[in-house]
């Protein structure tokens, strides 16, 4: 059973509002800003919608004409792992450094190299970030939801940030290198676009 899927089998899972889930992320993105509007005086459309996607374009492909079911649920480790990187040309970027794209090849190259400073100096994606991320995953908790999306019959990718993706995945896969396996979840606004089918 795929995500998707899942979700739309458990009747006790209350959809929410994709005006919750840009306030959401908006918020996220203007914390650092100075006069930066607040997410909560922008309820409806389309202002909320620009203020997001001049600060993140590919929110206008997330928000689209096409409507998306969202939901608030949570994600396994694996699930977590298998999701894509943000989406963009297949060898550049977060994509170059995961050969099949998931978040989850990307926090293993990390730990593999044990020196995220080794991908910096190839790549404009800040990988001693993420591993700074992960740290302070480790010491105070999650670090927010994320937004992800299922299109269709492509895999759910993650859309508000790398970043932050592989730096949950990163801490994840640290714990069960520490303590074995984990059953510990992340929590997302996981949108799929009607039409989006279940794989086997």
């Amino acid at each position: 059973m795929d995500i998707a899927e899942r979700l739309r089998a458990d009747d006790r899972l209350e959809p929410v509002s994709r005006t919750e889930v840009m306030q959401y992320w908006l918020a996220n993105e203007v914390e650092v800003e100075s006069d930066a509007p607040d997410p909560d005086d922008l309820p409806t459309e389309p202002g909320l919608r620009e203020e997001l996607v001049d600060r993140k374009p590919i929110a206008a492909r997330v928000f689209g004409a096409e409507e998306a079911e969202w939901y608030l649920t949570e994600l396994s480790v694996d699930e977590l792992r298998d999701l894509q990187v943000v989406v963009g040309p297949e060898s550049e970027g977060w994509r170059a450094f995961a050969d099949d794209g998931r978040i989850g090849a990307v926090a293993k190259r990390i730990i593999e190299a044990d020196d995220a400073t080794e991908f910096d100096a190839k790549a404009e994606e800040d990988f001693e970030e993420v591993a700074s991320l992960a740290d302070d995953i480790e010491a105070s908790g999650t670090n927010g939801r994320l937004v992800v999306v299922e299109e269709g019959d492509d895999p759910a990718y993650v859309a508000d940030g790398n970043h932050r993706a592989v730096a949950q995945v990163l801490s994840l896969l640290r714990d069960e290198a520490k303590n074995g396996e984990t059953d510990e979840k992340r929590e997302v606004y996981f949108g799929v676009r009607p039409g989006a089918t279940a794989r086997s």
